[in-house]
């Protein structure tokens, strides 16, 4: 069985103590698992392995990762962008900092160049606590070299890349990479495909910002772009666009119900539309979803 659908299993189970989305899970067994590639366009290529999706951008000047999933997969990393007639990572963009996107900064971080906003490397360079537990600084060579406030623009393989910098909706550091003539955006995990959104107040995620984030990704992607999620498949911008209403239907859904003066026991029993049912999953079932909605808009 995949880590990534273990982790899936034991995560409703473990949510409250903290799910193994986080380098804990390189204590687990992963010779059996794989990299699975996927041709976006003949230079683009969605990778799925045991952590959170990756995106690769393979031609003459190199390859370059958007993420590159836990320091255990690097190795069959390596070997699938061989195979895509790639080579070692040229450059590294993180999404963001937890380890399942970034654990292989340790070891590609030897030869290749690392890119992320600046609030990645601060958390990378420092102790974080991660679904109740600590990990260290990573090791020098993990640590992007290259990091910014904004936006950047690399001009890679016959592409644009522009990478921007979306703070405060799944954490501080999040970036959305567009590769503007590919027509792919990656989303890092302010996109869970299929699944209700997680976000993280303790490294300055929120649900606003969240919203917010997904309003300014949705006015610049083209229509017939390929949009790939932090985790679950890749899909299309209408994809996209049910994830955004889904989220705020059922914001306000739970809005009305403080404004009723229900509690959190109440709005739950009451429960969000049936036709977004379907987005509960391992990682966050229907009533922890309304729980952290709840949570941030009486927070506010």
């Amino acid at each position: 069985m995949k880590v990534w659908a273990k982790m899936v299993l034991f995560a409703g189970a473990l949510f409250l103590m903290g799910p193994s989305l986080t380098r804990a899970v390189a204590d687990d067994d992963f010779s059996k698992e794989v990299v699975e590639a996927t041709a976006l366009t003949p230079s683009l290529y969605f990778l799925k392995g045991a952590g959170g999706n990756m995106t690769a951008s393979i031609g003459r000047d190199g390859a370059l990762l958007v993420d590159d999933d836990f320091a255990p997969m690097a190795e069959k990393i390596l070997a699938k962008l061989k195979e895509l007639k790639g080579g070692a990572p040229r450059f590294i963009v993180n999404t963001h900092f937890h380890y399942d996107h970034t654990g292989g900064n340790e070891i590609f971080g030897r030869t290749a160049t690392i890119i992320a906003a600046s609030e990645v490397r601060q958390r990378l360079i420092s102790e974080q606590v991660l679904w109740h537990q600590t990990h260290s600084a990573i090791p020098r060579q993990g640590l992007p070299v290259i990091t910014f406030r904004n936006s950047l623009e690399m001009h890679l393989n016959d592409d644009t890349v522009r990478v921007v910098h979306l703070p405060h909706g799944h954490t501080d550091g999040d970036s959305v990479i567009f590769f503007e003539k590919g027509k792919v955006v990656c989303l890092g995990d302010l996109y869970f495909a299929g699944m209700y959104p997680i976000f993280h107040p303790e490294h300055q995620g929120s649900l606003n910002g969240y919203i917010h984030n997904l309003e300014v990704v949705l006015k610049q992607i083209p229509d017939d772009a390929q949009v790939i999620p932090g985790h679950g498949a890749p899909g299309k911008k209408s994809d996209l666009l049910q994830y955004y209403q889904m989220i705020k239907d059922s914001m306000e859904t739970v809005k009305k119900g403080i404004d009723a003066g229900l509690t959190l026991a109440q709005i739950q029993k009451a429960g969000i539309s049936p036709k977004w049912e379907s987005y509960r999953h391992g990682y966050r079932n229907t009533d922890q979803w309304i729980e952290s909605i709840d949570s941030a808009l009486r927070r506010r």
